[in-house]
Parts: C-alpha cells; structure tokens; sequence
C-alpha cells in the first residue's frame, strides 16, 4: 500500500458517556493494527450515531479491477469497524 494512506475513522458516540469517549476510541484504534491495516490511522469521535471510515491520499489506481478489490475492501473495513463500534458501546452501557 502506498505510505500515504490514511484511513480517517468518524466514530459516533451520540448516546455515550462523555467520560468514556476517549476509551472507546482507544479501543477502536487499538483493533486496527499495522498488521491487519497498512496506513495511518485516526479515530475522531463525533456527535453521530454512524460510524464511518475516509481514505485520504489513497494509492492511485487507474486498473478497473484494482479499484473494484480496493472499493471492496474499504467496504468490508467499514462494516467490521461498526461491527466493534456497536460492541464497544454495548461494553460501555
């Protein structure tokens, strides 16, 4: 992946705990490794109840099949964070 990559993560915590935002960002941040995501990363909570992830300075790519695996990707991303967002806050109740 390109070293540019930067995936933005907008987590909504409308309904949480102020005194538990930090945490539950932290534990978002920490379930996306190096290992599992090659980019930088940043998690920044928002008055929302949607979660969701931008990639900014993303690798170009002109090749169709390239851009369908990498919008798919992203897609799957996106759903496995609301996945443990949804979990974090249920921990967090």
């Amino acid at each position: 992946m390109n070293e540019n990559l930067i995936l933005v993560i907008y987590v909504g915590v409308a309904g949480v705990r102020s005194e538990d935002i930090e945490e539950i960002t932290h534990k978002i941040a920490k379930r996306i490794t190096p290992s599992t995501v090659d980019a930088e990363i940043i998690v920044i909570p928002t008055q929302s109840y949607d979660t969701k992830i931008e990639c900014i300075n993303p690798k170009y790519i002109t090749d169709e099949e390239l851009i369908r695996q990498h919008t798919e990707l992203m897609k799957k991303l996106q759903e496995e964070l609301q996945y443990q967002a949804e979990i974090l806050k249920k921990e967090n109740k």
